[in-house]
């Protein structure tokens, strides 16, 4: 079709695009961006670290710098890199590529150690994608809000990811713009946020022609049974104006049968890893949820094998 009207040439079905290797086998497809973050790694002088378990370790709290910056322009180098990486096929390591991003104007020592840790994390998980399953194609969210956060204004972290077909094809983590009084009006915030991502995923999935008519309400998961209670019922009965939209919003979403909201265990919740630090098993178990996994070795052109900067056996164990 498109060469009827433009001078174009057809270069088959693609394989790499801005930086992200695009892989088909027989059971669906998987996004990648091994290479790059290779590149990073090198370019950066970490690719001989030692690798990590974790992208950031949750002990560790950090705040706005008092003193002097350390290498500034280097560090917002090194983030805007790891947020090409964050907003495309790692959601892995949105949330703290985000936290660190507050501090490029003034970076400490504690920032140059949170960034090495998740320099450390890449050399370990380098070859992880997002794989795609043939079936079944239904999308469903995931929600969650960090309220006892430490930060400098004691605003809460909101999270929320979209799978279809075994992969994560939306997600964000975002520190809340309005303060929360209790864990209820973070929950209620996130879902509001998750809401409106989610009614707008559901219209552009009835825009493609060969996608199932009618597109069915959202699912989202929500791991607070009081956001769940407080946004089915009709009245909202808090005297923050703020709160009150976020409460009018979802139940919106919810009478035109947009969104669906049930409740999940907090073990369950994918979100979980999109505001705050987690363990080493969860990091493994909400990673691979959202369809993290390694990718198959690949080869050059001469037949032998790439060179791998992680090892998918040791990350799994």
């Amino acid at each position: 079709m498109l060469k009827e009207s433009f001078e174009v040439k057809d270069l088959g079905e693609a394989k790499f695009m801005l930086g992200i290797q695009i892989t088909r086998t027989a059971n669906g497809y998987s996004l990648d961006q091994s290479s790059y973050i290779e590149k990073i790694l090198k370019k950066y002088y970490y690719f001989d670290c030692k690798p990590a378990c974790t992208p950031y370790d949750a002990s560790v709290k950090l705040f706005k710098n008092t003193g002097d910056s350390v290498r500034q322009s280097e560090y917002a180098s090194i983030i805007g890199s790891l947020r090409y990486a964050a907003d495309y096929t790692r959601p892995d390591i949105a949330y703290v590529v985000g936290l660190l991003g507050r501090f490029n104007s003034c970076p400490s020592r504690e920032h140059w150690n949170a960034i090495e840790r998740v320099m450390r994390y890449l050399k370990r998980t380098a070859n992880l994608g997002i794989h795609y399953q043939r079936f079944p194609a239904v999308l469903e969210g995931y929600s969650d809000a960090d309220w006892n956060t430490l930060s400098d204004d004691s605003k809460a972290t909101s999270g929320y990811v979209f799978n279809i077909a075994g992969g994560a094809v939306s997600w964000k983590s975002k520190k809340q713009t309005i303060l929360a009084q209790s864990t209820m009006e973070s929950e209620m915030i996130a879902l509001a946020t998750a809401s409106e991502e989610a009614s707008w995923l559901r219209g552009l999935l009835s825009e493609i022609p060969l996608w199932e008519r009618p597109v069915p309400p959202v699912l989202i998961h929500c791991d607070s049974t009081a956001a769940i209670a407080k946004v089915e019922n009709r009245f909202y009965n808090g005297k923050k104006r703020q709160i009150r939209r976020k409460h009018n919003t979802v139940r919106e979403l919810l009478t035109i049968g947009a969104v669906r909201v049930d409740h999940i265990r907090s073990e369950q919740n994918l979100a979980d890893p999109l505001m705050k630090g987690l363990p080493r098993e969860k990091v493994h178990n909400t990673a691979k949820g959202m369809g993290l996994m390694p990718t198959e070795p690949r080869t050059t052109s001469d037949g032998n094998p790439t060179q791998q900067t992680g090892d998918p056996k040791k990350w799994v164990q």
